[in-house]
């Protein structure tokens, strides 16, 4: 590890989370936010319970450029889990953005996400990508509604694909009670 991640830290000030400093620590130890920290286990626990992957789309932006990825967690032995981040999309903001600090007292929130912002603890968000300079300096981190609605899905989906696929015996076949096909 190292190289990009490293990279991306130092774009951010974000010393603290080089490679070196979070290398076998615990993920949730290193999200800020309550409401990112429960959803992202939300999420790990539904792979772990189904053993089926998940999928989210998030923003990871830095100030100077945009990123789109696409979240994949995929069940692994032992009770552990895997996250992929794919990099869908990636575009330079003209001009960019103030750089921003995760301050649990700010006014202003930034979704964990997809980066909308909520200023001042007003009702609506508004879309990063049209704030500019406007972007706030401190902010706490939350998920906006719509997010929050995209990770229940995420998780309403694979648990439904899960209660579909009937339990199978060490021999691989259905438990007692649970039909092989509909069609049989």
């Amino acid at each position: 590890m190292g190289g990009e991640w490293d990279e991306f830290a130092l774009q951010n000030a974000a010393q603290h989370a080089l490679a070196n400093h979070v290398l076998s620590t615990s993920l949730l130890a290193h999200i800020a936010g309550d409401d990112t920290r429960r959803l992202t286990a939300r999420l790990i626990e539904t792979v772990l319970q189904t053993k089926r992957p998940v999928r989210v789309q998030y923003r990871c932006d830095s100030p100077s450029m945009a990123r789109s990825y696409q979240l994949t967690i995929q069940p692994m032995k032992d009770e552990r889990a895997l996250m992929v981040h794919d990099l869908k999309d990636a575009w330079h903001f003209s001009p960019p953005l103030n750089i921003w600090h995760y301050d649990p007292n700010a006014a202003d929130c930034k979704c964990s996400f997809c980066g909308d912002i909520r200023f001042g603890g007003a009702p609506d968000w508004t879309s990063c990508d049209d704030i500019g300079d406007r972007h706030p300096t401190h902010v706490v981190y939350e998920v906006c509604t719509r997010c929050q609605d995209t990770v229940a899905e995420a998780v309403r989906q694979v648990l439904a694909e899960d209660a579909l696929t009937p339990e199978l015996d060490s021999e691989g076949v259905p438990a007692p009670g649970q039909a092989r096909d509909q069609r049989e």
